[in-house]
């Protein structure tokens, strides 16, 4: 099983804080786990042999569990349909006719929980975004 891992609350405050006194590979792991990469695609961005170690050693930390499996990745699109006999062409050209786009729905208003994750969030990716530049500068 290909599993996800999130952050926990302790691994957010070690990536702020670096009070852990974690290593730089372990914290490297820490930043790039999001919640949505599965460990196969962690693995494949941060190479080594010691991954399967500091994966687990997070996880006893406290600063890292396991949310869930990756979704399997999308099989190939199906071959298109075989055409409409003439009689329904018709028809089908009526109904594929552009329709107006129906009108958005206003966004909900966000509590502060809810803005409070999501500047967690936009702060974890600015740090997965300088940890990928330093990355591209140490190759």
């Amino acid at each position: 099983m290909n599993q996800v891992y999130s952050k926990t609350l302790k691994g957010q405050e070690e990536i702020k804080t670096r009070a852990g006194g974690l290593s730089q590979r372990m914290r490297q792991l820490l930043i790039f786990i999001d919640g949505k990469r599965s460990r196969d695609e962690l693995f494949g961005m941060l190479k080594g042999d010691d991954m399967d170690a500091l994966l687990a050693a997070l996880v006893e930390q406290g600063m890292v569990e396991a949310s869930g499996s990756a979704a399997p990745k999308a099989a190939a699109p199906a071959a298109a349909p075989a055409p409409a006999p003439a009689s329904t062409a018709a028809a089908t050209a009526v109904a594929a006719a552009p329709q107006p786009a129906p009108k958005a729905p206003e966004p909900p208003k966000l509590d502060a929980a809810e803005r409070e994750r999501r500047q967690r969030e936009e702060e974890a990716l600015a740090e997965l975004a300088m940890a990928r530049s330093f990355m591209g500068r140490m190759s």
